[in-house]
């Protein structure tokens, strides 16, 4: 089965063969230096590989993602600026928009642009018309103010200074004017009318239209009562729009014409306006007059300064104890 070979030389043939392979100490030791000799650069070996593996990776994924076109991008709009507006606390305002908008250089909206702006303005005021007399103007309201002065804001502007013939309302047109028993009755040529009843009021009656104070609007001067030589008078006033009102003295004023021998009353009107004469007297001759200038106000008649003293001897010629103001009929 071996060939015919004894034991002893199959025995020193195997360790011939075997001999020459035997490893030395010093190989073994070369042998385990190269083994760590090798695992020493596995490492970095190792770790460059990775590194350089996930670059391929990001490479290849960025090279095959789909690419979004620049006009599927979504921009969000930009916000409408505020437009800042001041309303005025005492009107409501009225938008309205600007004439010129979306022109170029006015400051309007072009393409692309802005929100236009709004416009506020205070809603326009309108005043109340009051009915004309056919051929006459009608003077706009307003406040007037003549020598003695009306003072009633609800007075139009007069046409003439002073008034006209039985002008009351001032537009240059004569109104009628009538005694209707104790009431004095006026038709207004600019439309209405208006009375004032007198009670008390003695019959038949006198009265006279005139511009009293020159404020471009008649008065009413009726003769209400006489006693004793002396008669008293009431004046109405045109207080406005289709009002007539009676305007009442100040204290220490009266509105009278004539005297009893010892003291006299009379008012006379002039381009200066009305002025009211009180004199006394002890012997019936000389007297001792005083003056007061006055003004015809929706508050009444009262004066526009201090009283004038004077002294006058009175006769029928020249007495100042007269209604000197207008025409009485």
């Amino acid at each position: 089965m071996n060939g015919g070979l004894e034991p002893e030389e199959l025995t020193r043939l195997l360790r011939a063969a075997v001999e020459p392979v035997r490893a030395s100490p010093d190989a073994l030791h070369r042998i385990r230096a190269g083994v760590e000799h090798r695992a020493w650069w596995r490492v970095p070996l190792a770790a460059t590989g990775g590194v350089a593996m996930a670059a391929l990776i990001v490479l290849a994924f960025m090279a095959i993602r789909p690419q979004s076109s620049s006009s599927e991008q979504t921009v969000e709009p930009a916000a409408p600026p505020l437009v800042a507006s001041v309303i005025p606390e005492s009107s409501r305002p009225v938008a309205s928009s600007s004439p010129d908008r979306g022109g170029t250089g006015s400051g309007g909206q072009g393409s692309g642009g802005t929100t236009p702006r709004t416009t506020t303005a205070p809603p326009a005021t309108t005043t109340p018309s009051t009915p004309a007399t056919p051929g006459t103007s009608t003077p706009s309201a307003s406040a007037t103010t003549g020598p003695g002065g009306s003072g009633s804001l609800d007075l139009p502007s007069p046409v003439n200074r002073p008034a006209g013939v039985n002008d009351l309302d001032g537009d240059g047109a004569p109104d009628q004017v009538r005694i209707n028993g104790t009431k004095v009755e006026v038709v207004f040529s600019r439309g209405g009318s208006d009375s004032v009843d007198l009670a008390g009021l003695q019959l038949p009656a006198s009265y006279a239209v005139v511009d009293a104070n020159v404020d471009g609007f008649a008065d009413i001067l009726v003769r209400t009562a006489s006693r004793d030589g002396v008669a008293d008078y009431t004046l109405l006033r045109y207080a406005a729009r289709g009002d007539l009102a009676q305007a009442t003295l100040a204290p220490g004023l009266r509105l009278a014409a004539g005297s009893t021998g010892t003291s006299g009353s009379g008012f006379r009107c002039d381009e200066n306006g009305l002025r009211i004469i009180a004199g006394t007297s002890s012997d019936g001759a000389e007297f001792q007059i005083v003056t007061t200038a006055v003004q015809i106000t929706p508050d009444g008649v009262v004066p526009t300064g201090a009283p004038v003293p004077g002294q006058l001897t009175v006769t029928s010629a020249n007495s100042p104890f007269i209604a000197a103001c207008g025409t009485f009929s």
